[in-house]
């Protein structure tokens, strides 16, 4: 068994360890989704993070092991959003689940701006990262399904497939879609008017 101070000096040594390595991880997940993932080096990364790149390989492998943390604390990130009791049913709960996205993508862009970027750059754990999100909303829409939310003899995939691109395809090519809004999309402006429409045509189509 250890003697006292030298648990001690452990644990503390953990808790900085642990400190560094989530540290890292927000770093990358910033400079991962602003210069792209593979644009970016594990130099940058460390440059940012204020440590050296030999600490981000003794804690992640190399940039491959870290990339895959990213997606990991992304994904929970991101799932967090939707950690709230369902209070509204029907038409309402669409409302809900869409002012939830909102509020995650106008609090954690970097997250969004992230993600975006790893599901089009096919990085070695970008086809994962897709299955997780998928899987995910796959049991989002069996849930509707069975509260009757949704109608009744709905493609459940093609259901899940199309709520996932009305989200995540702006979020994937957002330089090109701002320079067409000659805005930015998560502005609250541009964010309002992008969820309303998401709304209006999953509830009512667009044709007549």
């Amino acid at each position: 068994m250890l003697p006292n101070n030298l648990r001690a000096y452990t644990v503390q040594v953990n808790m900085r360890s642990a400190d560094a390595a989530d540290s890292i991880i927000c770093a990358a997940l910033c400079v991962f989704g602003e210069g792209g993932i593979k644009a970016t080096s594990l130099r940058e990364v460390a440059r940012v993070a204020n440590v050296s790149p030999a600490l981000i390989v003794h804690h992640f492998g190399g940039k491959e092991g870290l990339i895959a943390a990213v997606d990991e604390a992304a994904l929970l990130e991101f799932g967090a959003a939707y950690g709230s009791e369902e209070t509204a049913t029907g038409r309402g709960l669409l409302r809900q689940r869409a002012e939830e996205t909102a509020n995650v993508i106008r609090e954690r862009p970097d997250v969004c701006a992230y993600l975006g970027r790893a599901l089009v750059e096919a990085t070695p754990g970008s086809s994962g990262l897709f299955q997780a999100m998928i899987e995910g909303g796959q049991k989002e829409v069996d849930l509707l399904l069975e509260k009757g939310t949704l109608r009744e003899g709905l493609d459940p995939l093609w259901a899940t497939l199309q709520h996932f691109f009305l989200i995540w395809a702006p979020l994937s090519f957002l330089p090109l879609l701002e320079q067409a809004l000659d805005s930015s999309l998560l502005s609250d402006e541009i964010l309002a008017r992008w969820v309303g429409a998401n709304v209006n045509l999953l509830e009512e189509g667009l044709y007549r």
